[in-house]
């Protein structure tokens, strides 16, 4: 087992931190969107690969099942979400965007990329490429300790 000093350890935590805060991920509405983050995750995931089940949401975003139903039920109560039975299995419910939903997920698509771009233009050309290189290699690190974790041999 490799050893992770304590300021390694204080320097990702900061990092970290100073992410989340960046993007206003603990505003209680992300985006001016009037949804939590959690919400509009689950739109964008749902955008992504609709149509698609909760039991996939709550695996890919690693969200509490009840938390995650709770994020549902509420998102087809304010007519974002609709639910339809499987017709492979009428256990499920597959979720899809409604009208209303579909015109969040361009919106928040929108918000998203207006952010980052706010956020990086004052850096040099050269410099957003060795940030993007950056991001993409701490991306590749984690997901190698994601395969490895659940790596059972």
């Amino acid at each position: 087992m490799i050893h992770v000093d304590d300021n390694m350890i204080a320097d990702i935590r900061r990092f970290n931190r100073r992410y989340t805060n960046t993007l206003g991920v603990l505003n209680s509405h992300v985006l001016d969107s009037g949804y939590s983050f959690a919400e509009a995750r689950v739109v964008v995931e749902i955008g992504m690969m609709e149509p698609c089940i909760a039991n996939t949401l709550v695996s890919s975003l690693n969200i509490d099942r009840s938390y995650m139903s709770r994020i549902i039920n509420r998102l087809v109560k304010l007519q974002i979400l609709s639910r339809q039975p499987s017709k492979d299995d009428q256990r499920v419910s597959l979720l899809r965007l409604t009208a209303k939903g579909q015109q969040l997920y361009n919106e928040l698509n929108d918000k998203s990329d207006e952010q980052i771009i706010r956020l990086f233009q004052a850096l040099p050309e050269q410099e957003l490429i060795q940030l993007h290189a950056s991001m993409r290699e701490i991306e590749h690190k984690l997901d190698q300790l994601e395969r490895m974790e659940h790596d059972t041999i």
